[in-house]
């Protein structure tokens, strides 16, 4: 079937699963873009209700299109016009997945490594520390009051691993570390203080969790006084900060080297 009109009522709500986290959270569903990242949703299990593809797309695309069009539900091929009015990027690829929110569960029986991002506004930022996860083998995310991990630009940020790494979302960063202490998992807040224990040399525990804070103003005192032990990477140049993917990337690599 083709859709040409993007008073479509599919199409209206697809561009408002785009556009709207309330929208998403909502219905369950959100909306993945592109024809790798489409095919990454749909290669590690998630439920692709409906596809929607460009001629275009399938001409271009019929390696990542192979297994979307024989497992999504519903498949209708759209013109570059309404391709447009789902797109988030000014160059749509002209495939879209629309996919039901299935969350992994966290598993803290076994040891490893966990990640607690409190706050975090940047899509960006997010999209990229969650890559670092689940090259590192971290065992779950869990994030708290961050920006919605199913908007376009940290789907397009994950690369797809967000259809893999457990995460689970909380409102309140509080509840979050209630649960972390629950089961036994020591925290490791990363701030720059002066009582801070300094990487290289921190003995992370066989259950641990890092915390990485807000791109401005880091993890709040609260939080810190919360946890169990304070971490600060050295820094011997002139720079007063690092990035929160780069302060993350540094934190996660050297904990979980000791896993």
């Amino acid at each position: 079937m083709l859709i040409s009109s993007r008073e479509n009522p599919l199409i209206k709500e697809a561009a408002a699963l785009v556009a709207d986290k309330k929208a998403r959270r909502t219905s369950g569903l959100f909306v993945a873009e592109g024809a790798r990242l489409c095919s990454e949703a749909c290669k590690s299990g998630a439920k692709v209700l409906r596809l929607f593809v460009t001629e275009e797309a399938e001409k271009k695309y019929p390696e990542y299109l192979s297994s979307l069009l024989s497992e999504a539900k519903e498949v209708y091929n759209i013109t570059c016009s309404v391709a447009e009015k789902i797109s988030d990027t000014k160059t749509p690829q002209g495939v879209f997945a629309v996919c039901k929110m299935e969350e992994k569960p966290l598993d803290f029986n076994e040891n490893g490594l966990f990640v607690l991002l409190s706050n975090l506004q940047d899509p960006g930022n997010i999209g990229t520390i969650l890559r670092t996860c689940e090259a590192m083998a971290v065992k779950g995310v869990l994030l708290c009051g961050c920006a919605d991990c199913y908007s376009p630009k940290v789907l397009r940020g994950t690369m797809g691993c967000i259809f893999r790494l457990p995460i689970k979302v909380f409102s309140e960063t509080a509840e979050a570390l209630a649960l972390l202490k629950e089961n036994g998992i020591e925290t490791y807040a990363s701030a720059l203080a002066e009582n801070a224990l300094l990487l290289p040399s921190v003995k992370f525990s066989k259950k641990s969790c890092v915390l990485i804070g807000n791109e401005g103003n880091g993890l709040e005192h609260g939080v810190i006084e919360a946890c169990d032990n304070v971490v600060m990477i050295p820094m011997p140049g002139k720079a007063e900060s690092l990035n929160a993917a780069s302060a993350a990337a540094i934190m996660i690599y050297s904990a979980a080297m000791q896993k």
